[in-house]
């Protein structure tokens, strides 16, 4: 198949496959003309990328992981210490995408319970919401600077009622 057809096979557009292509994470075949052609196999693999790549996993750890995953035949180190310095920032990105999977989860939990209180009319004016404190380092990260902007426009509001 070509590139547009397996664009709208995978979601793909086709300027992204051409991407995957320069990242090394597709290698479509070449006609003696210079048209890429792909086959079923890479069906899956654009899906796998896409997926990895949604999780917000490195382009270089995606390349590696579907060389395992899909060819078999992933790039390790052959010395140890290299091999260590590559399973510590695999180890790295697992575990963020352990915790982004766990922020993602209570953050799920959270609208149901919202959706369920809503269909149960328990949400309102009259009604308090539980305020959830375990926000994850997404949002901990963007406290300061949301303090920052709430003394500046204070400070500004300050200025301004003064008539300086």
């Amino acid at each position: 198949m070509q590139i547009g057809e397996l664009s709208a096979r995978t979601g793909a557009s086709v300027r992204m496959l051409r991407y995957y292509e320069e990242q090394g994470l597709l290698e479509p075949e070449r006609t003696e003309s210079g048209y890429r052609v792909y086959t079923e196999s890479d069906v899956l693999r654009v899906g796998s990328v896409r997926c990895m790549l949604a999780s917000a996993l490195p382009t270089s750890v995606v390349r590696e992981a579907v060389r395992f995953l899909l060819d078999g035949a992933p790039s390790v180190p052959v010395e140890r210490a290299e091999r260590e310095r590559l399973a510590e920032r695999l180890q790295t990105e697992l575990d963020s995408l352990t915790e982004r999977i766990e922020i993602l989860q209570r953050s799920r939990d959270s609208l149901a319970r919202f959706v369920d209180n809503i269909r149960r009319d328990q949400v309102g004016p009259d009604h308090l919401l539980p305020v959830a404190h375990d926000i994850g380092p997404a949002v901990r990260q963007g406290a300061p600077m949301a303090r920052a902007r709430r003394t500046t426009t204070a400070s500004t509001a300050d200025h301004a009622g003064s008539g300086s």
